[in-house]
């Protein structure tokens, strides 16, 4: 994966070769430092790597940063109350509740030179939408937009399948290159060769990835102004270090000058360091457990319900996030005006027990796990990847189950090796999370539970949830364009998945993360840590 055979991607300039030697020589000497001009070499320290750069196919949270926030530019943008602005797309005009116009900005060009036109912002709607290719932007935002016609070489017109809300949310996504991709089939967009050597648009140009080490991004000097300039550090490094403490010891003694995410029994080492700074707010990441609802036993109700009356989740968020985290009811934070006054289901063994009854599992011998009628154990592998936390979380939900007579086998898997079994719903449950990272209400809703994204192989409903119920709900939400109503709709939305629980709703995390007071520039909130990246500098 990852070869030079794509057009325009082999043939890079010696400047480019140049500014790679560069970026050795700093990381050999340790980085950081002005002398290579304003701003530096900025290293980050990640606990994964990064998937495939392709904003069409990508799923991961930071992926999805670093593509809209450094190597792409998506059609809009959000301000620091959360609105939609401009970007790419300098301006639009709503067609009544059946279109939009978007005019597109003319002095954004793609990394090798080649403007960025309407024919890339529609062959990326039209690869997004292609079944086969699998596309969060498809399901996520794209799901009551039916078609896409280009006016002019600037200019381009969405028409809606029906009425709805935020429908201007619906964009914030960033187009990819048709000249480079229009030869991949949409099938064969998640392993195209463009997703490891990207050519973006955004402030920073792909400089190399050397997997499960790091990635570099070079400043692109020829970013418009009127989007911000050119970013203030010359590089971004981003160092793939999987243990938390050795991160952390980076941290302290200078190797790097950023710390995503913080483990949160680490915070206080932070709060009592005069170096270092604590970056913490509410976050737009939901923890959960998925049942496989297509699979025995997650395809019973019953069965689902009293896993989660089992799970202690106050317990969970004292011991192992040290607070910061608030339990979930369902997919909208508790942060957003439409969050509902719902509450979450309680702990209650008994219960679980007499659900666990009713739904035919019994102890029937003196092994403390249950059986069904036949004899087979109630026993269940669950997923999660290596990172400290995430085992911590499975290793109590596992001691918390068998106190109800399930016996619950952990499998810790590489981060990318998991993913791939979740997304082809190759598993029994799993400890995952969800980011609400367009501050549209549906589009988490639709993605992880409407019945025809169970349909789609790969799609984010990988739990094969089918509710009629749900599906009615969801779409309700999605039309509802008074914001009372569709207040009432997600609260009936929440009522309604509760009784369901295709999730165990886990918690809301507090996002955490720490820098070098050597750095300046740094603002993270609910549009990500890294969304005044281009904006960080040393000092």
């Amino acid at each position: 994966m990852g070869g030079t055979d794509q057009p325009g991607i082999a043939a890079r300039s010696g400047r480019r070769i140049l500014e790679l030697v560069l970026a050795g020589l700093m990381l050999a000497c340790g980085g950081g430092g002005n002398g290579d001009g304003g701003g530096g070499t900025i290293i980050i320290g990640m606990r994964d790597d990064f998937s495939g750069l392709n904003p069409v196919t990508n799923s991961s949270f930071y992926t999805d940063q670093i593509i809209k926030y450094a190597l792409f530019t998506p059609l809009i943008g959000y301000d620091e109350s959360f609105n939609p602005r401009p970007h790419l797309a300098e301006s639009w005009e709503m067609h009544g509740d059946t279109a939009v116009t978007l005019r597109l900005r003319q002095d954004v060009r793609w990394h090798d030179g080649q403007p960025v036109t309407a024919e890339d912002v529609k062959f990326t709607f039209d690869r997004a939408k292609a079944p086969e290719t699998a596309s969060l932007i498809g399901s996520a935002y794209l799901g009551s937009v039916d078609s896409a016609e280009v006016l002019d070489a600037y200019t381009i017109r969405f028409a809606f399948t029906e009425p709805h809300a935020q429908a201007i949310e619906d964009f914030w996504w960033a187009p990819v290159p048709r000249h480079l991709l229009e030869g991949t089939a949409p099938s064969a967009m998640a392993n195209a060769p463009f997703n490891r050597n990207p050519v973006g648009s955004g402030p920073f140009r792909f400089g190399e990835w050397r997997a499960n080490d790091r990635l570099v991004l070079v400043r692109n000097d020829e970013f418009p102004e009127a989007l911000g300039g050119p970013p203030a550090a010359q590089r971004a490094v981003f160092r793939v270090i999987p243990e938390p403490a050795t991160i952390l010891t980076e941290l302290i003694t200078g190797g790097i000058h950023v710390d995503i995410p913080l483990e949160p029994d680490q915070t206080d080492r932070i709060e009592g360091s005069d170096q270092l700074t604590l970056h913490s707010f509410p976050g737009n990441t939901l923890y959960y457990l998925g049942w496989n609802n297509a699979r025995p036993p997650f395809d019973d109700v019953a069965v689902r319900r009293a896993m989660t009356m089992a799970i202690d989740r106050q317990e969970i968020i004292d011991a192992l996030l040290s607070g910061y985290g608030t339990p979930a009811t369902g997919t909208v934070p508790p942060w957003h005006p439409f969050h509902p006054d719902v509450e979450p289901i309680t702990t209650d063994l008994e219960a679980a027990g007499g659900l666990l009854e009713q739904a035919g599992w019994q102890h029937r011998d003196n092994d403390g796990i249950r059986e069904d009628a036949q004899g087979r154990p109630l026993r269940f592998r669950l997923l999660t990847s290596e990172r400290p936390l995430n085992r911590a979380i499975v290793e109590v939900v596992q001691s918390q189950l068998r106190r109800v007579g399930a016996a619950v086998e952990v499998q810790v898997l590489e981060f990318q090796t998991m993913l791939a079994q979740h997304r082809n719903r190759e598993f029994d449950a799993v400890l995952s999370n969800w980011v609400l990272d367009n501050f549209q209400m549906a589009s988490a809703p639709y993605s992880l539970f409407h019945s025809s994204q169970a349909e789609i192989a790969q799609s984010a409903n990988r739990s094969g949830v089918r509710s009629e119920r749900l599906d009615r709900l969801i779409e309700a939400g999605a039309a509802a364009t008074d914001p009372e109503e569709a207040r009432r709709v997600w609260r009936e939305f929440t009522q309604a998945i509760q009784e369901e629980q295709p999730f165990t709703f886990m918690f809301w995390l507090d996002e955490l993360a720490a820098t070098s007071n050597r750095l300046s520039g740094v603002t993270m909130d609910q549009r990500g840590e890294f969304q005044s990246l281009a904006e960080w500098s040393l000092r």
